[in-house]
């Protein structure tokens, strides 16, 4: 029974001492990242995010609680002026329609790729918050509804509170 113990707590020891430089070192280089947001929606108060923070391509985008974690947070990678691709930090991919461009579309997660479904352009509005428009459409990203894990969609412009979108600056490490 004692060396049990003692063998678990080597493997421990090893452990710590092998991931600690390398968990500091990735905090360190995820807390230094400059254009990282939460996209949360005026309406609900929910932010975008792939449903369960899952990896695979395909996964739906949804609405949910935000929380200053990486699967809530999107790298801005500007391509033109006010133009962005939106980098997930948890699973490094972004998001795009998940068919043709048409009102009540959803958008579901893809890898990074050359296509221009993936750009989505920011239209500040006076009270600091965003239009976002897939670029060169007439559709906006939309929540769906108050619930969280509710679906985002494409519609076209409205008065929709549910169309307006805050930039809140997160640092997560988690």
């Amino acid at each position: 029974m004692k060396i049990a113990f003692y063998i678990l707590l080597a493997f421990v020891v090893v452990a710590v001492v092998v991931l600690a430089p390398r968990m500091r070192k990735d905090i360190k280089k995820k807390l230094q990242f400059e254009n990282t947001f939460a996209i949360q929606n005026v309406a609900t108060g929910k932010a975008l995010r792939p449903l369960n923070a899952q990896y695979e391509n395909g996964v739906e985008l949804i609405s949910y609680p935000i929380q200053n974690w990486e699967c809530i947070t999107w790298e801005f990678i500007e391509i033109d002026e006010n133009t962005f691709l939106l980098k997930d930090l948890f699973t490094e991919k972004t998001f795009q329609p998940k068919s043709e461009p048409k009102d009540g579309v959803g958008l579901w997660q893809q890898s990074l790729g050359g296509t221009p479904l993936q750009h989505w352009e920011f239209l500040k509005q006076a009270d600091e918050t965003y239009l976002i428009r897939l670029k060169g459409t007439e559709l906006y990203i939309t929540a769906s509804s108050d619930e969280t894990n509710s679906p985002i969609i494409l519609k076209p412009k409205s008065d929709d509170k549910k169309q307006l979108w805050k930039k809140i600056r997160q640092t997560p490490w988690i």
